[in-house]
């Protein structure tokens, strides 16, 4: 299968491209035109990897790039818990609207679309259906918008239309935010909400990639939602405890409260973004509310319907980025 991937340099598109080479298919990377290739640096040589430059906020440039192409992995957006609706707006909605448009009109067949859980309101809940689970988050831009790249895909009558979601915390190589709390845990300046008693999904990248692989070619996942995460149903405080053992130092000891915390949150993003609104605020509500309640999803249906087996537990998977994290250090070292 020759398959288009959108944002195939960005976190979780590099480790999609990787999966879908390594299983055979041939994969055209649309990357950004300012985008770097730094994370397709080891299959920079596969026989089957086309690499091309478009931006989904330029319609004339993403002209052709579905051509010869049978299935969409949609992995590029315009990721972040503050700013302007109008730049989450004009990437994540009318970027995905061109590219529909261009796959539609190349006669494309599945087209998948990578999604957020930050679609639902964090309302505290375990073992969710992602089917059921109202879509109620519309007072965040990003969530926002991810509801209705959503919606745009569903409603096309031409395409085969999925949806993935990552579990609430993906993370893996090439994860900056992985290592902004790996080093705020060795400062000792990460602190735990409510104790970190609160549950979620974790989400290795190369697991998740390869359910992406298993939705694009499953019959079954057309008109589909899944999530993809790992085994397990870890806690904060666990997580970050795990994490602190790799890392060789020692876990979170303080806790905020949520309710305060969310609120002190609030009035910081609103203030700074009147006062510095090109800058990004020290905290925002997003952050404060992340781990005040449990954000677990069931991923029954990846499991029973696409034969979805995670191949790593989210224990040796911190381990090894920890390890992929020390080696990068290392080579920033000698350069």
């Amino acid at each position: 299968m020759k398959v288009l991937v959108t944002g195939a340099h960005g976190f979780l598109g590099s480790h999609v491209t990787k999966a879908l080479l390594a299983a055979g298919d041939g994969v055209r990377a649309l990357v950004s035109p300012w985008g770097g290739l730094g994370n397709l640096a080891e299959v920079s040589a596969h026989p089957g990897l086309e690499v091309v430059r478009a931006d989904l906020t330029d319609r004339a440039s993403l002209h052709g790039v579905c051509d010869g192409i049978e299935a969409v992995a949609h992995a590029a957006a315009r990721v972040a818990d503050w700013g302007p609706w109008e730049a989450f707006e004009r990437t994540n909605v009318q970027g995905t609207r061109a590219l529909l448009e261009e796959a539609e009109g190349a006669g494309v067949g599945r087209f998948l679309l990578v999604s957020s859980v930050a679609v639902h309101r964090y309302t505290g809940f375990r073992d969710a259906d992602p089917r059921a689970l109202p879509r109620d988050n519309t007072s965040n831009p990003y969530a926002y918008s991810k509801i209705l790249a959503e919606d745009l895909l569903m409603a096309s009558r031409r395409l085969e239309p999925v949806v993935v979601r990552p579990g609430l915390w993906p993370f893996g190589r090439f994860d900056t935010t992985f290592e902004r709390v790996a080093h705020a845990l060795q400062r000792g300046t990460l602190p735990l909400v409510k104790g970190g008693e609160a549950v979620l999904n974790t989400a290795y990248a190369p697991n998740f990639a390869d359910g992406v692989r298993l939705a694009l070619h499953r019959p079954e996942a057309a008109g589909q939602v899944y999530l993809i995460a790992d085994d397990g149903m870890p806690s904060w405080r666990e997580l970050f405890a795990e994490l602190a053992a790799h890392l060789g130092g020692r876990p979170p000891l303080l806790s905020l409260p949520g309710r305060p915390t969310r609120a002190v949150a609030s009035g910081v993003e609103a203030t700074w973004s009147t006062l510095f609104p090109r800058s990004e605020p020290p905290i925002t509500r997003y952050r404060a509310g992340l781990m005040a309640k449990d954000v677990h999803f069931s991923t029954r249906h990846a499991r029973e319907e696409l034969g979805y087996q995670p191949k790593v537990s989210w224990r040796a998977a911190l381990r090894v980025t920890v390890d992929q994290l020390a080696a990068l250090a290392a080579r920033r070292g000698e350069a």
